[in-house]
């Protein structure tokens, strides 16, 4: 795929220290409905409010508004990029106004062809402490793809139709994120990837129908349903992956069953029913 040796990034690491920030977590906990609700604690997820990777000078930002490639993140010649997943492990809880490191080292990049032409998939490894305790490891990984022509009239599309409740599942909850929220937690996540803002360049450009929904924030949004259903439980694991994309004012479905003790699969499924992001949670009680 590419002249540069990208396996020689495998094994880089880079550290990071920021201060767990309690106003942060509270405004998370708005954009979640929990209206008035002061965080006490991070949510399981909240390590995602601070190091930001698109925290550079704006010279340093390429034309999809991300952090440009080179340096320590490998230049994998691909200029597409998405969340594919991760793999959570939740060891303690993170307070505000803990100090917060994250070593972060790259596991591995893997070089593959797909349907819709080569893929590259890196493997980030973050361990965050709190005030020196291990509070997560999340497993990240980035999917890079070409930039696939963008066919005439394809570009602008109405949002896809509403579906019915899926059925088999234990508990749903109905959630249609718009342009508000997808602007909000660009803002609060600091990611100023255009695909997520910017309507004539995620459609002319890159050829997505509309806003690209987040995927962690969809993430987000599932393992919250899922916490809010069962409020006992305590949550060591999520893993979840990205199947296909979702756009804002599109309906979707957070659904979720238990399948063994302390084991929950969990879906978010668009119109249509296509699942978007296919997860498992792992609690204790």
């Amino acid at each position: 795929m590419s002249e540069t040796n990208l396996q020689d990034w495998v094994g880089r690491s880079a550290t990071a220290t920021e201060t767990a920030d309690g106003e942060r977590a509270t405004r998370l906990a708005t954009l979640l409905g929990h209206d008035g609700d002061k965080a006490a604690l991070l949510f399981p997820l909240g390590h995602w409010l601070h190091f930001s990777e698109d925290d550079v000078p704006m010279s340093e930002l390429g034309a999809d508004g991300h952090a440009a490639l080179g340096g320590f993140m490998p230049p994998v010649p691909l200029p597409r990029r998405m969340w594919a997943g991760s793999d959570l492990t939740f060891h303690a809880p993170i307070l505000p106004g803990q100090s917060i490191d994250r070593r972060t080292t790259i596991e591995s990049i893997t070089e593959k062809t797909g349907s819709t032409g080569p893929l590259c998939f890196v493997v980030l490894r973050h361990e965050i402490t709190a005030d020196g305790t291990l509070a997560t490891t999340d497993r990240h990984t980035i999917v890079y793809r070409e930039a696939n022509p963008v066919p005439d009239g394809s570009a602008v599309k109405p949002p896809r139709s509403d579906s019915p409740v899926p059925e088999g599942w234990d508990w749903n909850r109905l959630i249609r994120p718009n342009e508000v929220m997808l602007f909000r937690y660009s803002a609060l996540t600091f990611n100023s990837h255009r695909i997520h803002y910017d309507h004539p360049y995620v459609t002319e450009v890159e050829g997505y129908p509309g806003l690209v929904t987040h995927g962690p924030l969809t993430a987000t949004l599932l393992l919250d349903a899922f916490m809010s259903t069962h409020p006992e439980a305590a949550v060591t694991e999520y893993r979840f992956t990205a199947k296909s994309p979702l756009f804002a004012n599109e309906q979707i479905h957070l659904v979720g069953r238990d399948t063994e003790p302390g084991v929950h699969e969990l879906r978010a499924i668009a119109p249509g029913g296509k699942t978007a992001i296919a997860a498992t949670v792992t609690t204790k009680s």
